[in-house]
């Protein structure tokens, strides 16, 4: 998950000094420092003693008060909105600071009262808090407004900038990525990500990995997530390839690492690119295996993900051992899709005997289940054991059958028939046709079947 920017700072720009505005040593130009009138400075000493109680309220209610009577654009009107920001902050109504912030630098638009290091601190108070609620806004134009302004304050912001801490590079990143997120950047975009921003966003983040000798997660899991919008999948495992040689005890970079290599494969797929199909599950299984050697890895799914992967670049064997053991050890589930697909790999590999031991095992765990008879029933056959698979059968239909009933009963007829047990067979196939699926070859094969006992009956009365 990504990590937001560093929380609003407490700047000083919000608690001004009682009746200045300026240091001298702040004031360059030789200006003459700003001051509040006698009783702005009066009203500013008695929030004092209610900040210290924290009555928030009782302080905006004051500051509205003398609010009412300066002159509006004058240094008495900044100066409150200057303070009634912090204050609307320290109450948690950000929303409120934000505008109280936003009224205070119109103002120094108009009459320059701020010097240039405040205002920088304010515009970046304003892009903070304008982010943070855009990226927990749920209406869309809502969140596009707030992002536009915090792009706009931004972007003044850094006009003044000579150089950057790693916080305000990972700031100024994390705004690019959210705002490219569909539909994010302003009212009416398209319902896609913008790739011009995510790819402005991974600028600013590579330069924040390199403001640092050893940069903060946070900021290689930001590019990471660039890097996986942007499609740029090898690049992705590249960086969680360095990450993992520096940190190979995180459970999140091996996981990462894993799908990643997966989505190459299916990628590769698409393009019908063979070898790099190959390539990328190769990768996959050998970035699990290393992980389980560390202990993480080593769910029942990934275990399962593992065998999958084998199977399909056609390791059956490789496949088999990986869902035996896990099976075994109880590290693949125990359901009987499992087994099923346990058993159908064996076969794979001509391995049937060993197909049908898995399967008589799964039926000791699912020993209601007619669809595992109808498979050991389907390996019997394929191995000319008719007369086994005929058993099975038998006890497949009398667990209620497969899945889909007309298919067990059509295929018990046809074994009854092909032993001789017409009754059986006539009786399945019969059955086969009470399903809407099963009636056109039930009948044929009703029809088979007593024509098969009259030839029968019309030999045996002329042999007597």
């Amino acid at each position: 998950m990504l990590e937001a920017p560093a929380g609003c700072p407490r700047s000083e720009f919000l608690l001004p000094a009682v009746g200045r505005a300026q240091d001298e040593e702040e004031n360059p130009n030789g200006r003459a420092p700003f001051e509040v009138s006698d009783a702005t400075s009066e009203v500013l000493s008695s929030l004092k003693e209610v900040d210290e109680a924290k009555n928030w309220d009782k302080a905006l209610t004051i500051i509205d008060a003398q609010l009412h009577k300066v002159k509006a654009g004058s240094y008495d009107e900044e100066t409150l909105y200057r303070v009634r920001a912090q204050t609307c902050y320290q109450k948690n109504d950000y929303i409120g600071s934000m505008d109280s912030a936003e009224r205070c630098l119109a103002i120094d638009d108009q009459h320059h009262y701020l010097d240039h290091k405040t205002r920088r601190e304010m515009l970046y108070w304003v892009a903070q808090i304008a982010f943070n609620e855009g990226s927990s806004a749920k209406v869309p134009a809502q969140q596009a407004a707030l992002y536009t302004k915090a792009d706009r304050t931004l972007t003044e912001w850094r006009q003044g900038a000579k150089d950057f801490t790693p916080d305000n590079l990972l700031f100024i990143a994390m705004l690019y990525f959210y705002r490219a997120q569909p539909g994010a950047g302003m009212a009416g975009a398209e319902e896609k990500m913008d790739r011009s921003l995510m790819e402005q966003a991974l600028i600013w983040t590579d330069k924040g990995l390199h403001s640092m000798t050893r940069p903060r997660d946070n900021f290689y899991q930001l590019k990471l997530a660039e890097l996986f919008q942007l499609g740029r999948f090898g690049d992705g495992a590249e960086l969680l390839e360095l990450l993992l040689k520096k940190k190979p005890e995180s459970k999140n970079y091996w996981l990462q690492l894993f799908n990643t290599y997966v989505q190459l494969a299916s990628e590769a797929a698409e393009k019908k690119n063979e070898p790099a199909v190959v390539n990328a599950n190769v990768r996959a299984i050998v970035t699990a295996e290393r992980a389980q050697k560390l202990g993480f890895l080593n769910t029942q799914k990934d275990n399962y993900n593992v065998a999958v992967i084998y199977l399909s670049i056609g390791q059956f064997g490789e496949a088999c051992e990986v869902l035996d053991r896990g099976l075994k050890a109880n590290t693949i589930e125990r359901k009987r899709e499992n087994y099923e697909l346990l058993a159908n790999s064996l076969q794979q590999i001509h391995r049937d005997t060993d197909a049908i031991n898995t399967l008589e095992e799964a039926a000791k765990l699912y020993p209601h289940s007619g669809q595992i008879e109808y498979e050991i029933a389907q390996i019997y056959f394929a191995t000319n054991k008719t007369k086994e698979a005929f058993d099975h059968m038998k006890r497949c239909v009398d667990k209620g059958g497969t899945e889909e009933p007309q298919v067990a009963w059509l295929f018990y007829a046809y074994l009854a028939l092909d032993l001789k047990e017409y009754p059986a067979a006539l009786k399945a196939a019969k059955e086969a046709q009470k399903y809407p699926k099963g009636q056109k070859d039930g009948k044929q094969l009703e029809d088979a079947i007593n024509a098969t006992i009259q030839d029968r009956d019309s030999r045996l009365q002329s042999q007597s």
